[in-house]
């Protein structure tokens, strides 16, 4: 999947990328180095657990990632040089993106949201 990553602090700072959606990851994860190229730093940690059972606590950072015309804020794990770049679902969440598996793309969703009537 084609995606732009942004510095939301310079929005002229961005990057064309390639990675993969990943439904079963939380958070997205771009390495270190292309967070660093568009000056995104880290703000902190979070624990993460991968499919074989193993947890680390990883570097994330606020970082906006625009897929066709829908941009959102997201918190991206800073990954290593040897790690894949993911598209996780709290990103797919925040542009309004759901999975067509039969199909392979992405599809617009409507989020649901609850409502109190007076």
């Amino acid at each position: 999947m084609k995606f732009a990553l942004r510095n939301p602090s310079d929005p002229g700072r961005q990057l064309q990328l390639e990675g993969l959606v990943d439904t079963g990851a939380y958070l997205s994860q771009i390495p270190g180095r292309l967070l660093e190229q568009i000056g995104i730093a880290p703000f902190g940690t979070r624990r993460v657990q991968y499919a074989d059972g193993t947890i680390v606590s990883k570097s994330v950072a606020s970082a906006e990632i625009l897929i066709g015309s829908e941009v959102t804020p997201t918190i991206v794990l800073c990954g290593a040089e040897q790690e894949l770049i993911l598209i996780g679902t709290l990103t797919l969440e925040g542009l309004s993106l759901g999975v067509d598996p039969i199909r392979k793309t992405l599809i617009p969703i409507i989020p649901p949201q609850a409502s109190v009537h007076v």
